[in-house]
């Protein structure tokens, strides 16, 4: 059985939300987005890197799922490159209450148990990454014990 891993970058004040861009994560009023994108150095970009290492799934809330849909597919050849790779090769899976565009090679919607949908998951893989998508982790947490 799988282990799910949570990836998280959050502020020392625990502000979680989307790091990359200003416009991506205003939610709330959050008037900082992009805050992580110019603090990024080697070291950081390296323990990044060491994180996803072994990663064979992503499981993504829906808005996450959208960012990352919009972003990662066009990555390959620039300098985050080994993400981009990995992140388009392998499966993506999205918790989703609507039906969400999942025209990003490798993407499915979990289905509506989702507690039973995790455990299948979890069946396939062996190391799966939850980046963001707090909400997808909140509700998740609520409804299930995986």
């Amino acid at each position: 059985m799988g282990l799910i891993y949570l990836e998280l970058f959050a502020t020392l004040d625990l502000v979680g939300q989307a790091p990359g861009a200003p416009e991506e994560d205003s939610d709330n009023g959050f008037a900082f987005g992009g805050w992580q994108a110019p603090l990024v150095d080697e070291v950081t970009g390296a323990q990044i890197a060491a994180a996803y290492e072994g990663t064979d799934a992503l499981l993504l809330g829906r808005r996450t799922y959208d960012i990352f849909a919009a972003h990662w597919p066009h990555q390959e050849g620039g300098p985050d490159d080994d993400i981009a790779r990995l992140f388009n090769r392998i499966p993506k899976y999205v918790a989703s209450r609507g039906n969400p565009d999942l025209s990003w090679a490798g993407s499915t919607r979990l289905g509506p148990d989702l507690a039973a949908s995790v455990r299948e998951i979890r069946d396939r893989h062996d190391n799966i990454k939850v980046v963001g998508s707090l909400d997808f982790v909140q509700t998740g947490s609520s409804q299930m014990r995986v």
